[in-house]
């Protein structure tokens, strides 16, 4: 039955609507239908999206529609379902746009009692949107704006608990950067497409989600043993690991540059390098096989990024300054840390470790090997709100044009943009 959260099938039939201007929120019911054809996430938010946003919208004016979308298996028990989609149309492009991020924010969105929260018109004042099982409320918050993403977030904890989790903008967003996305979890973003300025266009500083309303499924005893069932068989490769040992890395480049078809055989080891170190196991390996780019694309990592160099970013560098492992909502493989560089006239305190597009985007893209630049891009970018891959092809971009001489020491301010340039 629709609209009704013990349905058993995973979802609550139901949508919020926040209208900014009206500052009013009303809810719309979906039947079981629409989930059949739409499935929920990125299928909820094309379809609602493609019937209410009119032709031509201005994608930073209050008829754009922000949609932040849950999926059909969020906290229904099901293993990596824990991620949450945005979309609207896209200020970057004019088209459509969608970004999504993990951590623990959809679960707690869903337990509100909706499976989509879609947000329209713009308010003249900065407000936060907060929710729960209860219902919702327009906040105010003015005291939030200015402030960067960790800290909006701490202080929205601090004021509604800690079960309250927060998807905010920082700064660029604010400031409506077509390259703003929405973070969560203290490093978690839904980078692409622009979506944090839309945010910032509507004077939303945060959604505040707090739910506790549990999720129900038809079967779930069968959701269980899946589920169960599923990790042993996850769990069951450590053997893996434990043989390996620190050669895990090794055997994986050995594997990768023997070609195609060793490449297809060992995902057990690819699974176990994401859990020991994070996304960052992908960055030697990626600029070595030609998959990420190198000198803004015009180069090849075997001459410009070679070994000797992308592997002082790579993964096993990198695990050096591990602080802590964590993990993302409903997900056993655990592939997030947090990461401290102490010492040294610019001391990094902890913060979330670098992914691997970022890694590759202030490392091979722009030819620059110093982790401790990174790391502070990496800080310095989560903290406003700016998704890191335009930011890197971004200033891959200016070098180039520093070198060819479109760009002068008139443009920059007299800062010399070179490639390998920390200070770039």
């Amino acid at each position: 039955m629709a609209g009704c959260g013990g349905s058993g099938r995973g979802f609550f039939g139901r949508v919020l609507h926040a209208d900014l201007t009206e500052r009013v929120l009303s809810y719309q019911n979906l039947e079981d239908g629409f989930y059949h054809k739409y499935l929920s996430g990125m299928g909820l938010g094309a379809k609602i999206l493609w019937d209410r946003i009119r032709p031509g919208c201005d994608p930073m004016g209050p008829d754009n529609i922000l949609a932040f979308t849950t999926g059909l298996l969020t906290d229904t028990g099901a293993l990596f379902a824990g991620r949450f989609t945005v979309a609207g149309k896209s200020p970057a492009t004019g088209g459509w746009g969608d970004a999504n991020s993990g951590g623990y924010f959809a679960p707690s969105l869903k337990r509100c009692g909706v499976d989509a929260v879609l947000i329209s018109g713009s308010s003249p004042n900065p407000v936060y949107l907060f929710l729960d099982e209860g219902g919702g409320e327009i906040r105010d918050a003015s005291d939030l704006w200015s402030l960067d993403t960790l800290e909006a977030e701490g202080r929205l904890r601090a004021r509604h608990g800690k079960r309250a989790q927060v998807a905010c903008i920082g700064p660029a967003g604010e400031r409506r950067s077509f390259m703003a996305g929405i973070c969560n979890d203290r490093g978690r973003i839904a980078a692409r497409g622009g979506l944090g300025a839309v945010m910032g266009a509507k004077s939303l500083k945060a959604v505040v989600a707090a739910g506790r309303r549990p999720v129900h499924v038809a079967d779930p005893a069968s959701v269980k043993a899946l589920s169960r069932d599923f990790r042993k068989r996850l769990q069951g490769k450590e053997g893996l690991k434990r043989f390996f040992g620190d050669r895990l890395f090794g055997a994986m480049g050995w594997l990768t540059r023997k070609g195609p078809f060793y490449t297809r055989q060992p995902a057990d080891l690819f699974r176990l390098m994401l859990s020991k170190y994070g996304t960052s196991a992908m960055t030697a390996l990626s600029a070595e096989s030609g998959d990420s780019p190198v000198k803004n694309w015009a180069g090849a990592g075997c001459t410009d990024f070679p070994l000797a160099r992308s592997r002082r970013i790579g993964a096993e560098a990198v695990a050096v300054y591990r602080k802590k492992r964590y993990g993302c909502f409903s997900c056993p493989l655990r592939c997030g840390a947090t990461v401290r560089m102490p010492g040294g006239p610019d001391p990094i305190e902890e913060m979330h470790r670098p992914e691997y597009e970022t890694l590759c985007a202030f490392g091979a893209l722009i030819l620059n090997d110093d982790l401790r630049t990174i790391f502070r891009i990496n800080d310095l970018l989560n903290r406003a709100g700016l998704d890191s891959i335009s930011c890197g092809g971004t200033i891959a971009f200016a070098i180039e044009c520093f070198e060819q001489g479109i760009l002068t020491l008139g443009d920059t301010g007299g800062l010399e943009l070179r490639w390998g340039n920390g200070e770039t």
